[in-house]
Order: structure tokens, then sequence, then C-alpha cells
């Protein structure tokens, strides 16, 4: 018996949100360890945190994570730069500069947005329909 699809679409006219590309990969013992040991926690806190609306972690190797998370505002996403997790990460990552590679990226809304079976990410800000052909 074949499953059905269901596909869906968000509407994106005039969203004021914005996503969150966190890449973090360890450089050596320490930086794997580190990363390894906190990231659960460091999910959850942006998880919690007042404007988050969605985060999806990823494991790319086995040294490194990327977390794409969706936010209300540019103003939520500053608060949470400044918040006590936050500032811990990048506490370590200053003390231990050769330990991690990071970046990050901040993007407005997508030009589509469509989903296959569950919706995510922007699904979550927006109004969502069934989505045609």
């Amino acid at each position: 018996m074949t499953k059905s699809v269901s596909p869906h679409s968000a509407n994106l006219e005039g969203s004021p949100y914005l996503h969150l590309v966190i890449g973090m990969s360890a450089r050596n013992p320490l930086g794997f360890l580190y990363l390894w040991s906190s990231i659960g926690a460091f999910v959850w806190a942006n998880k919690r945190a007042p404007g988050c609306i969605q985060v999806l972690p990823g494991i790319s190797s086995p040294i490194s994570v990327i977390l794409l998370s969706y936010w209300e505002s540019e103003e939520a996403l500053a608060s949470f730069v400044r918040s006590k997790p936050h500032r811990k990460w990048m506490k370590f990552f200053y003390r231990f500069p050769s330990s991690l590679n990071l970046y990050n990226e901040t993007y407005r809304s997508p030009i589509s947005a469509k989903y296959h079976n569950q919706p995510k990410g922007y699904a979550y800000c927006t109004d969502v329909h069934p989505h045609k052909g």
C-alpha cells in the first residue's frame, strides 16, 4: 500500500520573521568534548528563549553540528545573543579560540516555503495551506 503525501505551502507575504543558521565544528579534542557535552543545553536554551519559534538541530559530521532557528524578530534574536547561555558559549570560544569553528548567518523570509507531510520552519510562523502542484 502506497502512503499519500500531504504537500503544504506557507504564506510568506509580509512576514517579519527571520531565521538563523549556526554552524559549529570541533578543531581539537577540547572543542570536541565541549561541543558534544554542551550542545543539548544550548539547543534547549534556544528553544526556551522568548521569540524563538523553532530550533532544528542537525549533525553534519562527527565533529560538526548545524542549528537552524526561527525567530519572531531581530529584537528577540538580539536578546538571545545577550543571554547567559549564549554568553557562556562565547566565553568558551574566546578563552579557547582554536577549539571550535563557528559561523552564523541570518536571513529574512525565503522566496517560497513548501513542506511535504510535516510542515516545519516558517510553517510555525504563518498560515499554511494545502499546496497544489
